[in-house]
């Protein structure tokens, strides 16, 4: 879709270049103000989509095992904040069998 296009082309090229994802898991209904967790969210690039989508009202996480992928999505946090006006995103290492060790992971308080 073409939103999804235009919210591509403003994502940090570093980010885009690490995608290495299967596709965008989003549901087509509006996100506006939504709490968005990614499972998996490598170096951020479904993140710093869904962020545009959530809007500064809304919240995503990526949840990562891997340190490298993570650290490109947490570098490029600053770009996106520019970039977008607002600052919604949050990243976190570890593994999915293991969610309830993220303690900023409050379970039940994520809509997506």
């Amino acid at each position: 879709p073409t939103h999804i296009q235009q919210a591509i082309s403003q994502i940090h090229p570093d980010v885009v270049a690490k995608y290495y994802g299967c596709g965008l898991c989003l549901p087509q209904y509006d996100l506006k103000g939504m709490k968005v967790l990614d499972l998996g969210c490598g170096a951020g690039r479904d993140v710093y989509i869904a962020s545009q989508l959530v809007g500064p009202e809304g919240q995503v996480v990526g949840v990562d095992m891997t340190p490298e992928q993570l650290q490109v999505a947490q570098s490029t946090q600053e770009y996106h904040h520019d970039k977008f006006g607002f600052q919604n995103t949050a990243f976190y290492q570890g593994t999915l069998e293991h969610l309830n060790e993220i303690h900023e992971l409050e379970e039940g308080t994520f809509d997506v």
